[in-house]
């Protein structure tokens, strides 16, 4: 299965590039690229290591990217290696590595970008510049002409044993066209996803032996033989066997790996050693090797990855890769901004689909909010402001400026989330049940306090029943999103949060006025006095335990899944005890704030404590609608359509720059005045 999904790599690598590939001069493109990763060097010898990642990331996303795909179709696995070592070196700047491992995985670039651009450029035809002064230049085009034939024909025997066809050699090419015709896109995509995400832990070791492999090459090249033997030991022994990972391909893959891999490397050193062969020889041998190993990796069953006992191997490491995820998003971004040529409804889904199955399907968005709920909705509303911009026509430029905008804050929610720590998740898990939790209690204590007030202390139950239905409910709501709509958990998700907020609207619209003409009511008042214990009709009743229910529900299936982000994170016992402590206290600090809150309701005149919370639930109308509306947005429901009037989305008072939302707002806003008016002179003709 794993095989087959490597396959399904190439063929999308073959399609995905036929239609978007834009190049025409790739060693030019090469030679920008190699320019670009030297001034990056050159500012990381300054001590300027976030503008020599920025300048990394520059080289693979505006200028590698026209280059990977053609690479992967042409060249086999070469585009997978590259791509990692551009991860690499945007982490090893991060991370601040010695200058000696990022000018060696530098100078590899250089190399495999000599290597692969003449081939791209002239067709198998390599022209590439010798590294050496006796580097034989009709043997280096013999070499790579027989590397990429064999490549080919190993490809096309795989994809004959795989797919039950003969290969395209034996003149059948329609059979496998027709096959590959039958491969939905998306199985393809989902496929090409599983084959590129290797477990974490096995990366990490390739990491190191590649990095090691670079080291050696570069040693080499130096003419420092021992040093390049001696670092491909160090890869052999303290990478491959002190990890264990030996013992786990001995048991879980075929047999015979290992040994190849062990004698291919003991064959190498032997050569530095015995100074029989080039530079060149050394990095295609250690490029196969490192794709050998790759290869074998993949067949490791990850249930068996605990045995593996690595040293260096921290919590980003061990966590979800977000880097990884707002590359895909950036890469999505990209492409659509490259395509882009005014309103285009195919844009808009690619946008869509971006948000919906990236952002939010790969938990990113759901530990954002964990983290930082505001600089999530800040997110959200960018990615709707720029559907709205494409619905607009509006200029490439401005579309460019919120994508930019837009990865920015998604940068920054990573950098919030990718390190956390006992200490973090502790206080993540505290704010999240105080945040999500404050705005539900205050509804529950408006009703407990009305029903205390009006006599109907026995009627508690329907605050109570309402309160741990909707408890239970959105649990059961955040395992339903999760599991049973997980191919659109996403957009379920927004849906069940939009229609949600706007049936709360109407019943909040209800109860506020009902409350307010009560609270003008002196004859009800008094009759409130009196001790009637009956004062709430059975629809009354009703409505009060739907509208306590919708509090607690929308808060409540939205909080699980931001713990289930957080749990997804925990890694040791140490971490899931931070979280539930948290979790505990934000509860505890919850319960002292309802019977504080209850108690100073209580003791609030009736009339004042009826005006307080009625106008406190027309806030919440208001901000319900905005937001409900936003939701269905995001659910892909509904197309935002920009207002000429250009200012930030007000998020506490639910307002963005739609008509859609807008609009909505207005109505509500002019309803609440109207009604507002109305039940204060029906009031005074009550009282006369």
């Amino acid at each position: 299965m794993k095989i087959f999904r490597i396959i399904l790599f190439y063929f999308l690598f073959f399609f995905a590039t036929t239609v978007f590939a834009k190049v025409d001069n790739y060693i030019a493109e090469a030679n920008i690229i190699k320019s670009i990763l030297k001034q990056s060097l050159e500012l990381y010898k300054k001590g300027d290591a976030q503008q020599a990642k920025k300048l990394s990331e520059d080289a693979y996303f505006q200028h590698f990217e026209n280059m990977e795909g053609p690479i992967g179709r042409n060249i086999g696995r070469k585009a997978i290696t590259m791509e990692r070592k551009f991860i690499n070196l945007r982490r090893m700047y991060k991370e601040k590595s010695s200058l000696e491992q990022i000018n060696a995985l530098i100078e590899s670039l250089y190399y495999d970008l000599d290597e692969v651009a003449p081939i791209l450029q002239n067709g198998y035809k390599l022209k590439a510049e010798a590294s050496q002064t006796n580097y034989d230049k009709a043997a280096a085009e013999k070499s790579s002409l027989e590397a990429n034939a064999k490549r080919e024909a190993d490809a096309e025997a795989l994809i004959a044993q795989i797919t039950g066809v003969k290969p395209l050699s034996d003149n059948t090419d329609t059979n496998t066209s027709a096959h590959l015709s039958n491969l939905n896109s998306k199985d393809i995509d989902q496929d090409l996803q599983a084959a590129a995400s290797m477990d974490a832990r096995l990366q990490f070791i390739l990491d190191n032996i590649s990095t090691k492999f670079t080291l050696a090459a570069n040693a080499f090249k130096n003419g420092n033989y021992n040093e390049s033997k001696n670092l491909l030991n160090d890869a052999l022994f303290n990478d491959y066997r002190n990890t264990k990972v030996e013992i786990l391909i001995n048991k879980f893959t075929k047999a015979g790996n290992d040994q190849k891999f062990q004698q291919a490397l003991r064959t190498l050193m032997r050569k530095i050693d015995e100074q029989k062969l080039d530079e060149k020889k050394l990095r295609d041998d250690l490029d196969n090797i490192e794709q050998q190993l790759f290869d074998i990796f993949l067949q490791i069953p990850n249930s068996e990855l605990s045995k593996l006992k690595l040293k260096g191997f921290n919590n980003e490491n061990q966590g979800k890769d977000y880097s990884k995820v707002g590359d895909d998003i950036k890469i999505a971004l990209n492409e659509i901004l490259n395509n882009y040529d005014g309103f285009n409804i195919s844009a808009i889904n690619e946008l869509q689909n971006t948000y919906l199955d990236i952002f939010e399907a790969s938990g990113m968005e759901n530990k954002i909010g964990a983290v930082d709920s505001n600089l999530k909705l800040k997110i959200e509303s960018l990615f709707s402001q720029s559907v709205a911009l494409i619905k607009n026509s509006a200029d490439k430029k401005e579309l460019k400026a919120t994508f930019d905008e837009l990865e920015k804050f998604i940068q920054k929610g990573i950098d919030k989330i990718q390190d956390s720590t006992p200490y973090s998740l502790f206080i993540w898990a505290l704010g999240i049940i105080i945040r999500e939790g404050l705005e539900a209690l205050i509804i529950v204590v408006a009703i407990v306090s009305y029903l205390v007030q009006s006599g109907n202390k026995n009627r508690l139950n329907i605050a109570y029943s309402a309160l741990f239905t909707g408890i239970i409910l959105s649990f059961i709501t955040a395992f339903a999103v999760s599991w049973i709509f997980k191919e659109n958990a996403g957009q379920s998700r927004e849906l069940i949060e939009g229609i949600t907020m706007l049936i709360a609207v109407l019943l909040l619209f209800y109860v506020g006025f009902w409350l307010l003409s009560n609270a003008q009511n002196k004859k009800w008042a008094s009759f409130i006095k009196q001790g009637a214990i009956d004062a709430i009709s059975n629809n009354s009743a009703k409505t009060l335990w739907i509208t306590v229910f919708l509090a607690v529900y929308r808060e409540g299936a939205e909080t699980v899944l931001f713990y289930q982000a957080l749990l997804f994170d925990a890694k040791t016992s140490t971490d899931l005890s931070a979280i539930f402590g948290g979790l505990g206290l934000g509860i505890l600090i919850l319960i002292v704030l309802y019977f504080l809150l209850k108690a100073g309701a209580i003791r609030i005149p009736v009339k004042q404590f009826f005006y307080i919370t009625s106008y406190i639930i027309f806030y919440m109308v208001f901000v319900f609608t905005g937001k409900g509306i936003a939701e269905l947005i995001e659910g892909k429901i509904i197309l935002p359509s920009l207002i000429p009037i250009n200012f930030e989305p007000i998020l506490w008072l639910g307002i963005y720059p739609y008509y859609e939302t807008l609009i909505p707002q207005f109505i509500v806003l002019i309803l609440l005045i109207i009604g507002i008016l109305m039940t204060k002179q029906i009031s005074k003709k009550g009282v006369k």
